[in-house]
């Protein structure tokens, strides 16, 4: 896996509005050519935060892309996001 290219997607899309947009639209387009697994590449376009958590993806990164592809923050957001990563622990991200 190539945790680096993950999170180097994730954060771009974080940062670049237009690309969130295509991302949201087709993620497929998006993640074409890019040095990922298909685990990953299933995570990214589901934008499956427990998956990607697994991953070892840094909480800074998940959030903003979690918050990225939702719009904007809502309570209703916080709630859905918490709830995806109901019963993980600290010990389940890697340093």
């Amino acid at each position: 896996m190539s945790r680096y290219a993950t999170s180097h997607l994730m954060w771009e899309v974080t940062r670049d509005g237009e690309l969130a947009e295509r991302f949201r639209t087709d993620p497929d387009a998006v993640l074409d050519g890019r040095e990922l697994t298909e685990q990953e590449r299933t995570a990214l376009a589901e934008a499956d935060v427990r998956a990607l958590f697994e991953f070892g993806i840094h909480p800074f990164v998940l959030y903003h892309f979690a918050l990225r592809l939702a719009g904007s923050f809502s309570m209703p957001f916080v709630q859905q996001y918490i709830g995806r990563l109901q019963g993980l622990t600290i010990g389940d991200l890697e340093t």
